[in-house]
């Protein structure tokens, strides 16, 4: 019994990961000419549920990391509009207008659902109570960065799916939380555990 217990925690702890994110080192601040998003997850419920975030375009998508309980990852791209979009049982949505030269926090998250989780992803705005938080909890995350090769696997394999959720968003069923280019912060390297 006594060997039972950390065994157990070791096989929670492992949980959280999803197998198709590597560690990483925290990328630098984006320059002048890009903008950052950082996908962060504390939340316990549905640990085990990993859910893809995709950059969305009308030419497709581009799967650019999984939601893991600890962890985060970070995503540069030019400034502008842009659309991110997770699902499970269910799909989420966010609309985010970056500026250049900032940083934005979107937190994922997730709810009960009737057979799986229900995802959700929520804009962190500056100065937010949400804000404050997010400071608390980004010592303690694990910075993760997709694999390629799991990223061209599951994207080839669920085609079907992103078109189907993509869909859903332009005839209007799912509404999209918003990020503003006020949202972002000036920022130096995120800390890496």
């Amino acid at each position: 019994m006594r060997n039972f217990m950390p065994a157990l925690l070791l096989g929670l702890a492992a949980c959280s990961l999803s197998g198709r994110m590597d560690d990483a080192r925290p990328a630098p601040p984006p320059g002048p000419d890009e903008a950052k998003v950082v996908f962060y997850r504390t939340s316990v419920l549905g640990a085990s549920a990993h859910f893809p975030v995709f950059e969305v375009t009308d030419e497709g998508g581009r799967l650019i990391g999984f939601t893991e309980t600890d962890c985060y990852f970070e995503y540069t791209c030019p400034p502008g509009v842009h659309l991110f979009l997770t699902w499970e049982e269910g799909d989420a949505f966010v609309e985010a207008d970056l500026e250049p030269g900032k940083t934005y926090f979107i937190q994922a998250y997730s709810r009960f659902g009737v057979l799986a989780p229900r995802p959700g992803l929520a804009p962190v705005a500056k100065g937010s109570e949400q804000w404050k938080d997010l400071e608390e909890a980004l010592p303690s995350l694990r910075c993760r960065a997709l694999d390629p090769l799991e990223a061209a696997e599951f994207k080839a394999r669920h085609a079907a799916r992103l078109e189907q959720s993509h869909r859903a968003y332009v005839e209007g069923r799912r509404a999209p939380r918003v990020i503003r280019p006020s949202d972002g912060a000036d920022e130096s390297v995120l800390p890496a555990k």
